[in-house]
């Protein structure tokens, strides 16, 4: 048999079935009736550029697949990222940098940094100092803040705490003491509501001498009483106090399980033997039976005391010895039953003689205890 020709044409398509449509060389061989040998002959003669081209074509089309592949892990590493830390995708830098510390081992450090939007830098920076200076100081602030706090027991709020921490040299700012303070809850306990406005009617026993005119520039000129009630397991203990409305220090209390005329003549006879004023005191009460009674009148007129009576049903006439017995009950108190009159006397008396006079910073003397602001002022 003689030797066969094949025209290029016919070659050509029997190289196109082995390269482009993925028949093998002995199929095409057997189909055609080529020889093997030929059919690579032909494979490696006719158009190696178009086989040279295909396999261009598959690599970079893997090439393709691969950053397809990456750009997908780094898309989902990115999402986890986002799932994980969006509670802290609001806050400032050094809750960002402690997430990122914790997830180090699930996440890449660089891209934790680029979602957050924290430099790396940082982030290596606070791993080896993690308290920078001014949260150092405020931990330290912060136990300042605690004591003076507990000192008051608990009644003290950023507005003293500050008078305490500026009373000991520290240069810090009010507002830094509240924010610290907010965000370790740490706030004055309070236990009752203001009193609300009640008009009234004027007395008929004195005349309303005062006028609601609280501030004044020496001691012994004015003073205000008033009288409120306690509850224990005993029943009720009442409390009468004398107040100076120059430094608005307790000068005179007096504490009975009564409401009779005694508790508010031994409140107003101790405030004379403390004082032992030289001149004339007004002395401004409520419109209650025991002011208007016959033995209050001829104890101020012995005693060269002139008396005076808000209008009746208004508090805010004796707003300052109101805005003591609201201290007294919301600082101390605070709704509590004591078990007798004797624990309530006793803790009462700690409070006016201990605490109020003596180291409670009161806000309407520049942030001083009442007894500082009188020797101050003397």
């Amino acid at each position: 048999m003689g030797t066969q020709r094949f025209t290029p044409e016919f070659k050509e398509e029997a190289v196109r079935q082995i390269v482009e449509r993925g028949y093998s060389v002995t199929d095409v061989s057997a189909r055609l009736g080529v020889s093997p040998h030929s059919l690579y002959k032909w494979v490696k003669a006719i158009k190696p550029d178009k086989t040279e081209q295909h396999a261009s074509d598959l690599l970079e089309a893997k090439s393709e697949i691969l950053k397809l592949r990456a750009q997908l892990r780094r898309t989902e590493e990115e999402r986890d990222i986002l799932k994980k830390g969006r509670a802290v995708l609001c806050k400032g830098p050094r809750l960002k940098y402690r997430f990122i510390n914790d997830h180090r081992h699930e996440y890449r450090v660089k891209t934790m940094c680029r979602v957050l939007g924290v430099a790396r830098a940082g982030f290596y920076e606070w791993l080896h100092r993690p308290l920078s200076a001014r949260a150092i100081d405020n931990q330290r602030l912060l136990g300042l803040i605690r004591d003076s706090y507990a000192v008051s027991g608990g009644v003290y709020g950023a507005r003293r705490v500050f008078g305490d921490m500026r009373e000991i040299g520290e240069t810090c700012g009010r507002h830094r003491v509240a924010r610290l303070m907010s965000a370790n809850k740490i706030k004055a306990v309070r236990g009752y509501k203001a009193p609300r406005h009640i008009a009234g009617r004027p007395s008929v026993v004195a005349p309303n001498r005062l006028e609601r005119a609280f501030t004044v520039t020496a001691p012994n000129q004015f003073w205000v009483t008033d009288i409120t009630y306690i509850r224990t397991c005993q029943g009720w203990l009442y409390l009468a106090v004398v107040l100076d409305l120059f430094a608005r220090n307790v000068v005179g209390w007096s504490m009975k399980p009564s409401l009779s005329r005694e508790l508010a003549l031994d409140a107003l006879l101790m405030a004379l033997w403390r004082r032992k004023p030289a001149g004339r005191v007004l002395v401004h009460s409520d419109q209650g039976s025991q002011y208007g009674s016959d033995d209050w009148r001829r104890f101020c007129l012995a005693n060269n005391l002139e008396p005076s009576m808000s209008r009746r049903g208004n508090c805010w006439d004796n707003a300052v010895a109101e805005s003591f017995f609201s201290s007294l009950k919301k600082e101390r108190i605070r709704k509590r039953l004591y078990k007798t009159r004797d624990l309530a006397r006793a803790d009462i008396f700690d409070y006016i003689e201990v605490f109020y006079n003596r180291t409670r910073r009161h806000s309407h003397l520049g942030g001083v205890s009442p007894e500082a602001f009188e020797r101050a002022s003397s």
